[in-house]
């Protein structure tokens, strides 16, 4: 399945606003505010045969956008996991 990473910067105090409008549009599948040079990762995920170019232009058009920059995942180089297990809090 086709997939890419939009990361989007936008103006200043419009984080939420831009991540549940983003979270709304079809093709998204997650929305994340993020610490650092952006303000949100969106990860994208489409059937093959669909553009992701049209789910970039519907996020760009989004009021409190400022700019995306999008990177495209690479076929059959995905896994998916936790890093650590959750052990519960630490006993004493």
């Amino acid at each position: 399945m086709p997939g890419a990473f939009v990361m989007v910067n936008t103006l200043p105090g419009m984080e939420r606003t831009v991540l549940e409008e983003i979270a709304a549009t079809p093709g998204v599948i997650s929305v994340e505010g993020v610490l650092g040079e952006f303000d949100l990762i969106v990860r994208i995920e489409l059937p093959v045969g669909n553009s992701i170019d049209q789910v970039i232009s519907k996020i760009r058009a989004i009021k409190g956008v400022k700019s995306t920059r999008t990177v495209t995942s690479i076929d059959g180089q995905r896994k998916s996991g936790t890093a650590m297990d959750y052990q519960g809090p630490p006993s004493d």
